[in-house]
């Protein structure tokens, strides 16, 4: 699939400098680097944008795939780590790649690429589903309800019960 007006916008820091590899391949006019920037400036980029390409290959807890999916963004990532977890089946397009130890190994482009023009053309469904998703799994309130059950469950059966249970 041919999609002659895509952008890319590259943000956060960078390990590399892309800029010779997107010079090479001619498409300076459609790679925008928008540097570093603050939280606050996360959910105006991610407005900006139709879908995060989250390339990083195990990684554990990406917020940024979080903050993404809260903006209503579906995502089209690496399939390993955290991020599985993190988008479910219905937020956006996990792409299979090498699975290994030894060394990261991220999926091939063409592979990239054609999960986002699946995700482009599902896009509708997969944005709402992932506002949801992040509503229902990652919204504060719910969180510290959970955590506040799991810290009472903890103290009731804190030091003074298990002390009582071991004698």
């Amino acid at each position: 699939m041919q999609l002659p007006d895509a952008r890319l916008a590259v943000s956060g820091r960078l390990v590399s400098d892309p800029r010779p590899l997107v010079e090479r391949l001619r498409v300076a006019e459609r790679v925008e680097f928008t540097g570093r920037y603050a939280q606050t400036d996360a959910p105006e980029l991610f407005r900006r944008a139709h879908v995060l390409l989250h390339t990083k290959v195990k990684d554990p807890c990406p917020s940024a795939v979080i903050e993404a999916m809260a903006c209503g963004l579906p995502v089209v990532y690496a399939a390993s780590g955290g991020t599985v977890e993190l988008v479910g089946d219905e937020a956006g397009i996990g792409v299979p790649h090498p699975d290994g130890w030894d060394r990261d190994e991220p999926p091939e482009p063409a592979a990239f690429a054609e999960a986002v023009a699946r995700t482009l053309a599902d896009r509708e469904r997969l944005s709402a589903a992932a506002r949801r998703r992040a509503v229902e799994r990652f919204s504060l309130g719910p969180w510290l309800d959970r955590h506040a059950e799991l810290f009472a469950e903890l103290t009731a059966s804190g030091p003074r019960a298990r002390s009582s249970r071991t004698r």
